[in-house]
């Protein structure tokens, strides 16, 4: 063969060779290519932060032995499109997590809302979830206005976005008392300590069901996103982002949604 005619065969032969490759991956093939990028801490496992009790986003009292749940079934699904074939749910605490403390794992999902200054300490991925903020009182207290809002005691969770509404927006006449946990916030107004409890209005209102005697009255609008938790500059967080948008985009999280917030309550909007 002339050296010119075997140079050009050459030349179309790695030509089609790098099409070929490169068909491959055009070809609809995003989620293997994500799942390569995307760096565990342990192979095969995708580690998951939270803490108890979480619902109705995380259901069951034992992270070994889950129920489901809203932020269960998202990340299930997570983990499926990435290609990672188990997850292992571990326990870290709430206020640990917002105060910028490593966690041990690839990632926490428990309900934290996205605020700049909670961004200066970590990642947080696309938003999942939307919530405002719910009054819950003892049955029988009525509260018709901000006002009225503003002259209760408050028992509220460390860290949360329930306490900074508190202190930035609502402004009580009397300081709120703080509590490590929503649970121990519930304690405190069934045992009278408090008359109010404010948090996100899906908390309060699987509070509500839980605990007999306690009733959400009003909610106040301030349209927070939940995103999931990642450590600052982590390589991860936008192939997540990418993930959870896929999700909303194909209305995953609107069915999620419909199947563990299913009750229309008509809460009146104080503020």
């Amino acid at each position: 063969m002339p050296k010119l005619a075997h140079a050009t065969a050459l030349l179309v032969l790695a030509v089609v060779l790098a099409a070929c490759q490169g068909g491959g991956g055009a070809a609809g093939s995003a989620e293997p290519r994500a799942a390569a990028r995307f760096t565990t801490r342990s192979p095969g496992v995708l580690t998951v932060g939270t803490e108890l009790p979480n619902p109705p986003f995380v259901l069951g009292d034992d992270l070994a032995h889950l129920r489901g749940g809203y932020e269960v079934d998202m990340v299930n699904e997570i983990a499926r499109r990435l290609g990672i074939p188990t997850v292992r749910w571990v326990h870290f605490p709430f206020n640990a997590l917002v105060a910028g403390a490593p966690c041990p794992c690839d990632l926490d999902v428990n309900g934290v809302s996205i605020f700049p200054d909670r961004q200066q300490k970590m990642d947080f991925s696309a938003p999942y979830f939307t919530a405002n903020q719910g009054l819950l009182v003892r049955e029988g207290t009525a509260v018709a206005t901000a006002e009225a809002a503003r002259s209760l005691r408050y028992g509220v969770q460390r860290g949360s976005s329930g306490a900074v509404y508190l202190e930035t927006t609502l402004k009580p006449v009397r300081n709120a008392r703080v509590y490590s946990s929503t649970s121990a916030a519930f304690a405190a107004l069934r045992l009278g300590q408090v008359d109010a409890v404010l948090s996100d209005l899906p908390i309060v209102l699987d509070g509500a069901r839980r605990n007999r005697g306690l009733a959400v009255v009003g909610k106040f609008k301030t349209d927070e996103q939940y995103g999931a938790v990642l450590a600052k500059g982590s390589p991860n967080t936008p192939i997540l982002s990418d993930v959870i948008e896929q999700l909303r985009a194909e209305g995953i999280l609107d069915r999620l949604f419909q199947r563990y917030f299913p009750e229309q309550v008509d809460i009146p909007t104080l503020g």
